[in-house]
C-alpha cells in the first residue's frame, strides 16, 4: 500500500490543535479532499467512534465510512476506513514550547485493480501529497489566524 506522510509546525497549544484534527465534521473546512463529513456514533471522539465521508481524489467522489481505531487523548488517533476507498489515516501531535508540530500519514489502497495502481503511479500519488500538503497550510492558517 503507497504511504504518505507530512508534518506542520502550527504556533498554538497542543490542545487546541488537537480539539480541532480529532473533531471529523470540522475536516471539510481543511482536508483538501473532504467535502463532507459527519460523526455517526454517540461518541464522536475515541476508540470506536464511527464517522461517514464524502471524499474526492481527482474526479472522483466517493462516500466512505471509517471507525476510530487509535486514540490518545491530545496526542494521536488513527481512523481506518470501513467502507469504501480502503485507507488508513493517522494524526499525531507534539508539544514543542509554543509550537505543535502536526504529523499525519496515509496509508490506501489505489482503487481499480491493476490500473489503479498504474494511475496511483502516475499521478493519484502525487496529487493526494500535494492535496495533503495543501490541507496542512490550510491547517495552519485556520489554527493560527482564528479569532
Amino acid at each position: 500500500m503507497p504511504r504518505l506522510d507530512n508534518s506542520i509546525d502550527i504556533k498554538a497549544p497542543r490542545d487546541k490543535v488537537f480539539d480541532y484534527v480529532s473533531n471529523i465534521e470540522t475536516h471539510p473546512e481543511w482536508v483538501k479532499w473532504a467535502k463532507d463529513a459527519e460523526a455517526t456514533s454517540p461518541d464522536r471522539k475515541g476508540v470506536g467512534a464511527t464517522d461517514v465521508m464524502v471524499m474526492q481524489v481527482g474526479p472522483r467522489k466517493e462516500t466512505v465510512e471509517a471507525i476510530v481505531t487509535e486514540y490518545k487523548e491530545g496526542e494521536l488517533f488513527t481512523r481506518r476506513h470501513t467502507r469504501g476507498m480502503e485507507m488508513t489515516d493517522r494524526k499525531a501531535l507534539v508539544s514543542l514550547g509554543e509550537v505543535t508540530k502536526f504529523a499525519w500519514s496515509i496509508e490506501y489502497k489505489p482503487p481499480m485493480g491493476m490500473m489503479g495502481k498504474a494511475m496511483d503511479a502516475l499521478f493519484v500519488a502525487t496529487l493526494f501529497n500535494q492535496l495533503m500538503e495543501d490541507s496542512l497550510t490550510i491547517l495552519k492558517d485556520r489554527i493560527e489566524n482564528a479569532r
